[in-house]
């Protein structure tokens, strides 16, 4: 059972996390407010891609990375981040906000929902893939490898995955510094 749903989060985040912000991102070219939410957005959900390049080589941090990604995201789309903190203009009326609303609305229940699936996981980060749940954690991004990259050895991408995730905790930090001000200040 649990399988399934491991892979059912996996194609429901690959869905709900990347596809449909991509739309909504390039419907909102006209609108400055949803535009910016979904930057910072953007900017919160790298740690995703990160978690899955970790995922493919088997290391035990993206665990962590992946638990931090579904807490940065709900957090980027409500309160932003270090390059776009939401004043008090509102998202205005239309079908674009509409639709953001809506997404954000279940974004945000789907990364409390995948949390809930994806806290009892942190465990794998000091059990390992030896671990039968840990190994089947890593088999979607495992498949993912194997359809994009076959060619790259997953070492290389856990690498590349290791210094975006450096780089990602320093914008976590000056967006937990640029948010709380704002929010201070109000």
């Amino acid at each position: 059972m649990l399988p399934v749903l491991i892979r059912l989060d996996f194609v429901l985040a690959t869905a709900l996390l990347v596809a449909a912000p991509l739309g909504l991102l390039l419907a909102s070219v006209w609108r400055p407010a949803v535009r910016g939410r979904l930057l910072a957005y953007w900017r919160a959900s790298s740690l995703l891609m990160v978690t899955v390049y970790l995922m493919v080589d088997g290391r035990p941090g993206a665990f962590v990375a992946g638990n931090t990604a579904l807490v940065a995201i709900p957090l980027a789309l409500h309160a932003g981040d270090v390059l776009f903190v939401p004043g008090p203009a509102s998202l205005g009326e239309g079908p674009v906000a509409t639709w953001f609303r809506r997404w954000r609305a279940g974004a945000t229940a789907f990364c409390g929902a995948s949390l809930l699936l994806t806290v009892p996981a942190l465990r794998c980060a000091w059990e390992g893939a030896e671990n039968p749940v840990c190994a089947a954690w890593l088999a979607p991004p495992r498949e993912l490898h194997r359809a994009l990259h076959a060619s790259v050895d997953p070492a290389t991408l856990g690498d590349a995955a290791v210094i975006g995730g450096l780089i990602y905790g320093a914008y976590l930090v000056a967006s937990v510094i640029r948010v709380g001000w704002a929010v201070w200040r109000s």
